[in-house]
């Protein structure tokens, strides 16, 4: 397995940075009987880059603008894909058989399609996971709503899902800084986390993700 799948599904797993070099145990959902309380060991030192959220900019190792071929080099291959009209979803689960298991998002667009200039770039990236967490505002899976308003007080909600039988779940995207968070209905929590380019909105280029993805905001 390379380094760097290592390291992205350890932290899928819930496990600190000091266990990165450990096998990936099973991954517990937020607040459901996780094995180590990670936001004890997020604030306790940095962030290793390996799970860091910058905006606009990278989760962990995979970046926006990349092309497919740099990031299964380090991923490995995808657990699932679907590919239609130039663009792409690959998805990475969190090994282990609990209940939950966290998952990497990476969608790419194909540009320029049909002429020398073209090229297939990572538009966007989405995970699940609260072992990664946007370091300098401590905001991460798991935080509040009002939690990531502080941090991010240009955040508007801009559409919602519903997945399955699971609670309706609301995107709230804040485009000048690249973030978009899913904030779940009952306990107003967020439960996945997405990075796009600046001075988009997450709503256009959500919907292969989830494909009931309903508009709450006139485009």
């Amino acid at each position: 397995m390379r380094p760097l799948l290592f390291l992205l599904l350890a932290g899928l797993s819930l496990a600190s940075c000091q266990d990165a070099a450990q096998k990936p145990e099973t991954a517990a959902s937020p607040g459901t009987g996780n094995t180590q309380d990670t936001s004890a060991v997020a604030n306790s030192s940095p962030v290793d880059t390996a799970f860091q959220i910058e905006p606009g900019q990278h989760i962990g190792q995979v970046n926006l603008g990349d092309s497919p071929e740099k990031v299964h080099a380090a991923l490995g291959d995808p657990d699932e894909s679907d590919a239609a009209m130039g663009k792409s979803i690959s998805t990475w689960y969190s090994k282990g058989t609990g209940q939950e298991r966290h998952r990497v998002d990476v969608y790419t667009v194909r540009e320029n399609t049909g002429t020398a200039e073209e090229v297939v770039r990572v538009q966007q990236v989405r995970i699940t996971s609260p072992s990664f967490m946007v370091a300098e505002k401590q905001v991460r899976v798991g935080s509040t709503l009002a939690e990531i308003r502080k941090s991010f007080p240009g955040v508007q909600a801009v559409a919602s899902y519903k997945p399955g039988n699971a609670p309706q779940i609301y995107l709230y995207d804040s485009p000048a800084e690249g973030i978009s968070f899913e904030i779940s209905g009952p306990d107003s929590t967020c439960v996945g986390i997405a990075i796009h380019p600046k001075g988009q909105s997450i709503a256009d280029t959500y919907l292969p993700i989830y494909p009931n993805l309903q508009r709450l905001t006139p485009q």
